[in-house]
């Protein structure tokens, strides 16, 4: 059971870290460049967290660093292609297809190549959380340019749990948990700051009140995902990303609440439904 908190844990993370992400747009900008600094000193304090987790005892491997790159580039692009959907896309389905990417893929990874058992409970919570995801589409204009980025976003989100199962899984030698979360940080400072360099000749200096904000996104961030990747060394791909995608629809509601948000009858329905899903997964 210490596994499945774990999992609950991440996702209270998840739903949480975007109250620094929001903020620190809001105060320094959605273009490019803003994205790439984020990345930037978000990776930084992700390196030291695990540094201090580990012991600053890092295991090396040419198969783990491989992995970690392809983590890093996935997710710097993940986060390019979301500042595009934004500017031509409707935002809720944006949400959809970000939300299924990061559940289906990994899912249908687990039952095709790891053996994990497909069984009712589990095709039943994620038909669940397919429509519960689907309730939140609210109308809104959309551009052509708008398919393209859904799929990319859709593919890119999806590619963090499928990478993070063929890591955690493999029978090379590889790196731990908290050793994967600093190998691919690492690449993605440097991935960053050679792009900032290239296109912006500096690097930008940020500092206080949104050098706090970054910090504290990297701090759950981080945590959120180290949970996950020690709780995939032993629960299926196909229970955990479910889990996850219907936690955090049912989190970001309760937060909702807590904040006298205004919310409709289908919210609230949707999250009912990621709940009963949420449940049936463990069975």
């Amino acid at each position: 059971m210490i596994y499945y908190g774990l999992v609950i844990a991440a996702t209270v993370l998840f739903s949480l870290q975007f109250f620094f992400n929001q903020r620190f747009q809001k105060s320094y900008g959605t273009d490019l460049r803003a994205s790439l600094v984020f990345s930037l000193y978000k990776s930084l304090v992700i390196i030291v967290i695990m540094l201090f987790i580990s012991g600053f005892r890092v295991i090396f491997s040419w198969f783990s660093l491989l992995m970690a790159a392809i983590y890093a580039v996935s997710g710097i692009l993940m986060s390019y292609y979301s500042l595009k959907a934004f500017s031509v896309a409707n935002l809720s389905v944006y949400s959809v297809f970000s939300m299924l990417g990061g559940m289906i893929l990994p899912f249908f990874l687990g039952v095709a190549f790891y053996d994990e058992k497909l069984t009712v409970f589990k095709v039943i919570c994620c038909v669940l959380i397919v429509g519960a995801v689907l309730l939140n589409i609210k109308t809104g204009t959309q551009d052509k340019k708008a398919i393209f980025y859904y799929f990319a976003v859709f593919l890119l989100n999806g590619m963090a749990g499928v990478i993070s199962k063929i890591h955690q899984s493999s029978a090379l030698l590889h790196t731990d948990s908290s050793g994967f979360m600093i190998w691919s940080s690492l690449v993605t400072v440097v991935i960053c700051l050679v792009w900032l360099l290239i296109g912006w000749k500096k690097i930008p200096l940020v500092k206080g009140r949104d050098l706090l904000l970054v910090s504290g996104y990297g701090v759950f961030n981080g945590v959120g995902n180290l949970f996950l990747l020690i709780a995939l060394a032993v629960l299926p791909a196909s229970i955990q990303y479910p889990l996850v995608t219907g936690g955090v629809m049912i989190c970001s509601t309760v937060i909702s609440l807590i904040r006298k948000e205004a919310l409709t009858a289908k919210d609230y329905i949707a999250t009912a439904i990621a709940f009963l899903a949420s449940v049936l997964i463990v069975f």
